[in-house]
């Protein structure tokens, strides 16, 4: 099958880490993947690097029809079966191409659980008739998709998933190069510091968990982005300066996991399926998350890997770390759970193909 992923910008995030896995499984396969792209970073670099032929569009507001014309073309001579759209806008991009190439089949995943205004949802109620299927990477994300006008008809969820580790035994060997120390309970959290990502009222909590706690531990912040300096100063503030770790955009997330006790999750809104809960989850590290998204689906539906505690409740989110810190057999079933969850739930060798079934 020949396949166009559509994403506008190519960055680093969890939506860039859906395409490349479905990328790379999908050609390893035998298909023939393209890649289509607006504004360039690490995914359009990986693209290249894998040999993906790839497009560059304008899908500005203003370019968007424009956009539509070369992408049907484009799809046109290279005989392009389905058009997989990330994102609203890529969606209808897409759906635009393939009124003039009426040979293609639009595919589009929504990775956000935004509820959009009016003109999305009259947009949407256009437009989302005409894809061939429309897939919710969480329940809420299919809720929310259809209070914003989508087609319900067309929605499926499909989680997003990881391979399964085949090893998730604790390592605490990047603990040195962070500054943890023996004896430290290790916390660990993987998050843009953007407004959504909650990181102001991670501070709060952590400053109730010293509260709360003579335990020596620290937080390890990976990330980067534009309230960097605002959390620099707030963690000083709070008298949280030696236990909250700011380590920067870091590519050695893997071995951060493996040395950790505990992984957090502290966004407001906006998180369908956190790739980096999934990949915690996968190094065997119980959860303390907020109620948003799928962090629910995650860390409490079904097999239970972690606490679920609504954004805001500072007190709430320290005790709950507290209560897995403090209890060694609590920890280990539920280190143990979480990567049973990800074998039997996550497994992206098989969610993958869910996503290709969608195309057909």
């Amino acid at each position: 099958m020949k396949l166009l992923y559509l994403i506008n910008f190519a960055g680093k995030a969890g939506t860039e880490k859906y395409v490349e896995n479905l990328v790379r499984i999908f050609s390893e396969a035998g298909h023939e993947c393209h890649f289509a792209y607006n504004v360039p970073g690490e995914l359009s670099e990986k693209m290249a690097a894998m040999g993906i032929p790839s497009l560059r569009l304008d899908m500005d507001r203003s370019g968007a029809l424009k956009s539509a014309v070369k992408l049907s073309d484009y799809c046109a001579r290279h005989g392009i079966e389905v058009i997989h759209a990330q994102y609203p806008r890529e969606n209808i991009i897409a759906l635009l191409a393939r009124r003039r190439y009426k040979g293609v089949r639009v595919v589009y995943t929504n990775h956000l659980t935004i509820r959009s205004g009016a003109r999305w949802r009259i947009l949407n109620r256009i437009f989302t008739p005409g894809n061939h299927r429309i897939i919710a990477v969480c329940r809420e994300g299919r809720d929310i998709m259809i209070e914003n006008g989508v087609c319900p008809e067309r929605i499926e969820v499909i989680y997003n998933g990881v391979e399964p580790a085949l090893d998730r035994s604790r390592d605490h060997t990047a603990r040195f190069t962070l500054g943890v120390q023996d004896g430290d309970f290790m916390l660990s959290i993987f998050a843009r510091y953007a407004p959504e990502k909650g990181l102001d009222f991670l501070l709060d909590s952590l400053a109730r968990l010293s509260e709360l706690t003579d335990r020596p531990w620290r937080c390890v912040i990976c990330g980067d982005g534009e309230l960097y300096e605002h959390i620099a100063q707030r963690r000083h503030e709070l008298g949280l300066g030696a236990r909250v770790i700011q380590a920067g955009f870091r590519s050695d997330t893997a071995e951060i996991l493996r040395a950790s006790d505990l992984y957090l999750n502290t966004s407001s809104c906006n998180e369908a399926m956190s790739f980096a809960i999934l990949e915690a989850m996968n190094a065997g590290l119980p959860l303390v998350v907020t109620d948003v998204g799928g962090n629910r689906d995650l860390a409490e539906t079904g097999i239970v890997c972690g606490r679920v505690v609504n954004y805001g409740d500072a007190d709430g989110f320290a005790r709950s770390i507290l209560e897995i810190m403090e209890n060694d057999s609590l920890r280990a079933e539920l280190s143990a759970a979480a990567g049973r969850k990800i074998d039997e739930e996550f497994d992206l060798g098989k969610l993958a193909w869910d996503v290709f079934r969608a195309y057909q």
